[in-house]
Parts: structure tokens; C-alpha cells; sequence
């Protein structure tokens, strides 16, 4: 009881809002909406992904090179590096798991 009255008392202080059906929840729950309020793990996560990953037009250039096992002067090649639109369509499959059916695979695919 006091760890949720002081649970409370530190979100009036912060700011956050908390519904009523909210305010009736304990513990966990308690502690995992308060923290979805404070800090929205999504934006901090996109705001991060914003600020430390190069633009997909400045990656391309090395990734190429790691990624594609073609000719690295091919126009496939050339086109991906450049991140050309108009160019032919690359896809890079970067993870395979079987299912239940035999000889199936799911895939995750970058295109």
C-alpha cells in the first residue's frame, strides 16, 4: 500500500496523468504504466535509431559491398549503392525459420 501510494505521489510530481481504472492497478502493472507515461520506449528508440544510424543513401555505399555477392561494378551493384529507385529490384534475406511444414521456411527480407 505505501509503495503505491508513493508510486502515485512521484507521478503528480513528474506530471504524468494516470486514469482512474490506471490508479486502481498494483505493483507490475502499476510500474509498467507509469514508466509507458514517463519514457515511451518507442520514441526514445527512434529517436535514438534518428540520431546514431547513417541515412540509408550514406550506408548503402559500405553495405554493398558486405551484403551483395554479385560483381561490385554491376549495375546491380551500382544501383544499390547509389540507393537508385529506378534500379533493379534487390532483396536481401536476412534470416530463414523453418515451420512445421516439411522443407518450408518463414523469411525476413529487406527489399
Amino acid at each position: 500500500k505505501d509503495s503505491k501510494a508513493n508510486a502515485i505521489k512521484v507521478t503528480e510530481k513528474l506530471g504524468i496523468k494516470l486514469t482512474a481504472d490506471e490508479k486502481e492497478t498494483e505493483g507490475k502493472v502499476l510500474l509498467k504504466t507509469i514508466m509507458r507515461k514517463w519514457l515511451p520506449a518507442g520514441d526514445a528508440l527512434l529517436q535514438m535509431i534518428s540520431i546514431h544510424l547513417p541515412s540509408p543513401v550514406t550506408a548503402q555505399k559500405y553495405r554493398v559491398e558486405l551484403l551483395y555477392e554479385g560483381p561490385g561494378d554491376d549495375d546491380v551493384a551500382t544501383a544499390a549503392k547509389a540507393c537508385d529507385s529506378k534500379g533493379p529490384l534487390l532483396m536481401y534475406i536476412s534470416k530463414m525459420v523453418p515451420t512445421n511444414d516439411k522443407g518450408r521456411f518463414w523469411l525476413w527480407a529487406i527489399s
